[in-house]
């Protein structure tokens, strides 16, 4: 079983993962659309000239993962040529995979450091993980192979349940506005935008529909570029261990990553609070709760499912309506310490360029919540979340939350915090209910079944 540096929860962010220890071997690695057919199985055919035959044992000879599965026995041997644009991207891909696979697994160090001196790229993993389509069916010759060869990823992966949710492969970036260029980067902006995201942008407002004409921008003017702002004078992006706020602003329905359905926007009004037994999540249980007007949810979980990579229980209670139900969550529970660089309980730790943490600066932002003072805020943004913490020295909430934007996700603009222990006010504040249907074995030790 690799270690925790080495997973994670879906294809592309383990491609990720990987792709960031290659990066650490030296050399040059560059994307896998850079290379040809032709390089990568020249590439191959020297990797399986180098191969260490101790270390090829470790596979079986009619394994399409070893190195001797010699090029000519391939089928590209004879149909390279004759494939559609589908097909010769997927077979791509999957020698990329191969490549990689027979440099980490297949070479001795010694001869893995000749490899990376000699030649003048290598290629890194893709981050897409190809499906079945209609001009490359399930049959194909071209899909079966690359299905074998990206079989890496499956015993890198880990467990988030959900189909919808275990591809997080993030949309490309918004096409440019027609009428006002540049208001797509103000609505949207990730790791993937060329240029980097700005000081301001990515923040998005107020929100009816997922395009760039469908928002209100929130009113932000940069007051400095991360240049320009010291490591030591950032504040970090950091949420109390224990504590509460109110959350105003709008959350798209259905939640996506990679839409495939208009969205609806509602408005978004509840208490959270949060308790995690220790600050940085090493041990004991880690609680997250928001009351809304009529209902509630609890997310538990314990240090144990963590450690094992089980997402913990998700209680929903509608006291109206007499309902309790205990059922799996869909991921583990939002860390509080998810915008602090080289974050515990983050095993990708990925590169700003692949997603991870990086600081866009400091800005002054007009609140677009319930709360809507003007403040200082420095940026932090990760994968597809941009987080405002108050950078604001003279403030009485420095230090803390104000406001957290995924543009296919939630708008939380936070007011009213505290840092005191939410249950001095609210002893049954991560009580499950008796009586409540369990669903899940997650839910198990959280349920007083006495």
């Amino acid at each position: 079983m690799p270690g925790p540096a080495y997973r994670a929860h879906t294809f592309s962010q383990m491609s990720s993962v990987l792709n960031a220890h290659l990066s650490r071997l030296g050399g040059e690695f560059r994307p896998c659309s850079d290379f040809d057919i032709s390089t990568l199985y020249s590439l191959q055919r020297t990797l399986a000239r180098l191969a260490d035959p101790t270390l090829l044992s470790t596979y079986p000879v009619n394994d399409g993962r070893s190195p001797a599965r010699m090029p000519s026995n391939d089928i590209a041997s004879n149909t390279v040529l004759d494939l559609n644009s589908d097909e010769n991207t997927i077979f791509r891909d999957g020698l990329c995979h191969s490549v990689v696979l027979a440099l980490v697994h297949h070479l001795s160090t010694q001869a893995r450091e000749i490899v990376i001196s000699s030649q003048t790229a290598l290629p890194l993993l893709p981050l897409t993980r190809h499906r079945q389509a209609r001009e490359v069916p399930a049959n194909s010759r071209v899909f079966l192979d690359y299905e074998q060869r990206v079989s890496c990823q499956q015993c890198h992966t880990g467990t988030i349940k959900a189909a919808e949710w275990r591809n997080a492969t993030l949309p490309p970036p918004l096409p440019v506005d027609k009428k006002q260029p540049g208001r797509e980067r103000l609505r949207s902006c990730d790791y993937q935008n060329v240029p980097k995201c700005g000081p301001c942008e990515g923040l998005g407002g107020r929100r009816w529909g997922d395009g760039s004409d469908a928002f209100m921008s929130i009113e932000c003017t940069p007051l400095a570029w991360p240049r320009d702002v010291p490591n030591a004078e950032r504040v970090v992006g950091r949420y109390p261990a224990k504590g509460s706020a109110r959350i105003s602003g709008d959350t798209r329905s259905p939640v996506a990553v990679r839409p495939d359905v208009p969205g609806n926007y509602s408005a978004l009004n509840a208490t959270l609070y949060l308790d995690w037994t220790v600050a940085n999540g090493s041990s004991g249980v880690s609680r997250q709760r928001y009351d809304f007007s009529d209902a509630a949810q609890l997310y538990l979980q314990s240090a144990a499912q963590r450690r094992a990579m089980k997402s913990g229980a998700m209680v929903t209670i509608v006291p109206t309506r007499a309902l309790c139900v205990c059922e799996a969550a869909i991921a583990g529970n939002m860390h509080v310490e998810s915008f602090v660089e080289h974050e515990a309980l983050d095993p990708l730790d990925l590169a700003a360029s692949q997603g991870g943490l990086t600081y866009l600066g400091r800005v002054n932002v007009s609140l677009d919540g319930a709360d809507t003072r003007s403040a200082i805020a420095d940026h932090w943004l990760k994968w597809a979340f941009h987080f405002l913490v108050d950078a604001d020295l003279q403030s009485s909430t420095h230090g803390l939350p104000l406001r957290l934007y995924g543009p296919l996700g939630v708008r939380q603009v936070f007011s009213h915090w505290t840092t005191e222990d939410p249950t001095l006010t609210n002893p049954g504040l991560w009580t499950i209910p008796k009586g409540c249907l369990v669903k899940a074995d997650e839910c198990n030790e959280f349920v007083d079944r006495a």
